[in-house]
């Protein structure tokens, strides 16, 4: 790696709209060895709020977020066994408004489908109620350990991983929110980790003019299936109301199973408040209540997407089947 000043004033060069071909920006094996440096604490804190506030300012390349993916991805920790069915992996990690409740909803309806389901990120937030919080309601507490990771997937085929325990490195990158009033680089890259190295279908939320625009590019860039959700910019993302664009990445090429839904629809009754909330998520976890439509199409496409059935059409029948209405 360059020395921290060489790299410094190279990122100080570039604008939103320097090209990324220009020496400004970093290739993805000179961000891997930058990120390696800083994982390994060869950076102090100075250094490091430089370095994050540098890459901020412009946003991050795919490559840049790829070499971090790299480097993220090899201090992981790992999940030792295998599971009989894919995994869908849920990061959670404040970058779309509304994904805690979206993200824990989701969690505990593929269990109806007996898909596994990971899901990781930060045990705070700073919106109010946080994926922790919300899990922990709905019975699902963080895990203290991979190993009770690994038991919470065997019984229960659920298990909430805190950041930190899947890689202090990334946990020590996400608690810098906290200090320096918000994301950085590690909250995108979280997004494309396998946790575990189970390998899981990654499942990430997009929204236009947010740090989560880049994403699919990242996920086409890094090793592994995933499912892109992506809302209009016209829409508020994760309120259940309207179903999201949601592609498959895989092999190199993504296949639409949704387009985005008509925002003239009507709008879903989900409660607003927080003190409604958990009370619907219940309800429609143990089916007391209808499950919104667009949380039935996304449920199809986990499905189909994990291999828990034999093709796009089966996965949609089965859920339709559960759910009692067409997943189409």
């Amino acid at each position: 790696m360059h020395s921290i000043a060489t790299v410094l004033r190279r990122l100080s060069r570039r604008t939103a709209s320097t090209p990324v071909d220009d020496g400004a920006w970093l290739d993805a094996a000179e961000s891997r060895s930058l990120w390696d440096a800083v994982l390994d604490g060869a950076l102090d804190e100075l250094e490091l709020g430089a370095l994050l506030a540098s890459l901020s300012m412009a946003g991050e390349s795919t490559a840049e977020l790829a070499g971090l993916h790299g480097a993220l991805a090899a201090r992981q920790g790992r999940l030792a066994f295998g599971l009989p069915q894919r995994p869908i992996a849920i990061p959670l990690y404040g970058l779309v408004a509304g994904e805690a409740a979206f993200g824990a909803l989701l969690a505990l309806f593929l269990r109806r489908f007996d898909v596994p389901v990971v899901v990781h990120g930060p045990l705070d937030s700073p919106q109010a109620p946080s994926a922790a919080t919300l899990l922990r309601e709905l019975g699902v507490l963080p895990s203290p350990s991979l190993a009770e990771a690994e038991a919470d997937l065997r019984a229960r085929g659920i298990a909430f991983v805190p950041a930190q325990l899947l890689s202090p490195a990334l946990g020590g990158l996400v608690a810098l929110r906290t200090r320096l009033g918000r994301t950085n680089a590690a909250h995108v890259a979280a997004h494309a980790l396998d946790p575990g190295g189970l390998g899981a279908v990654r499942l990430a939320m997009s929204v236009p003019g947010t740090a989560s625009q880049g994403l699919g590019g990242l996920l086409a860039a890094t090793p592994g299936k995933a499912l892109l959700l992506s809302w209009p910019a016209s829409v508020a993302p994760c309120n259940l109301a309207w179903r999201p664009r949601i592609a498959l990445l895989a092999d190199g090429e993504e296949s639409v199973l949704f387009e985005a839904e008509n925002t003239g629809r009507v709008a879903a009754p989900v409660p607003p408040g927080p003190a409604e909330l958990v009370p619907w998520m219940r309800a429609v976890v143990e089916r007391r209540a209808p499950a919104p439509p667009p949380l039935v199409n996304l449920a199809s496409a986990c499905v189909h997407a994990a291999g828990a059935a034999a093709d796009f059409m089966q996965a949609k029948a089965i859920v339709a089947l559960h759910c009692g209405r067409m997943a189409a």
